[in-house]
């Protein structure tokens, strides 16, 4: 099972949320290649063909046209390298990508969802980010560093902000950045 996307939805709703996904998938004309049920209720992983950062790029667009809004999918993270859950794992991949997708003058934070694993927050934070040569800015980082940590794997990405869906934000205009 190899995922790169994460996608929340409301409490009881991940059938709908599936079955959204593959209309999405679709219409986008990217291939929403399986589902996953993460065991977290409102929480899914996917496999979607393709980049899966280009795949939420297009969501974004589908959703700011307002030719399909979703009912279900409530936020989509793209997810570029999945790993073992083990902070010297996470280390490592973190600052591969962040050498990769973060300039020597760009700044970048780190955002962390973790469910179902007794790390403590500011410990992994902290630990990962040792890994990245780059100035930290909490409030309007250049790049975000996503880890959503679950307990046996955890997917990293290096985004822009506005490359995380949220509906609640696109709703808002907070998409266009």
């Amino acid at each position: 099972m190899s995922w790169n996307l994460v996608v929340a939805t409301g409490w009881r709703l991940e059938r709908l949320c599936m079955e959204e996904m593959y209309r999405i998938g679709d219409i986008v004309g990217r291939r929403v290649e399986e589902i996953w049920f993460t065991g977290f209720d409102g929480l899914l992983t996917a496999k979607v063909e393709g980049d899966p950062v280009e795949f939420v790029k297009l969501l974004i667009d589908l959703v700011s046209s307002n030719y399909y809004i979703p009912r279900y999918v409530l936020r989509a993270t793209p997810i570029m390298v999945v790993v073992k859950t083990d902070l010297d794992e996470l280390q490592k991949v973190v600052g591969e990508l962040a050498e990769r997708y973060i300039l020597p003058e760009e700044t970048f934070k780190i955002e962390l969802k973790k469910r179902g694993v007794k790390y403590d927050r500011s410990a992994v934070i902290e630990y990962v980010a040792k890994a990245v040569n780059r100035k930290v800015n909490l409030t309007k980082p250049d790049k975000v560093v996503w880890i959503e940590m679950f307990p046996s794997r955890s997917g990293v990405s290096v985004i822009r902000e506005s490359e995380n869906f949220s509906l609640m934000r696109s709703r808002t205009g907070e998409h266009t950045a």
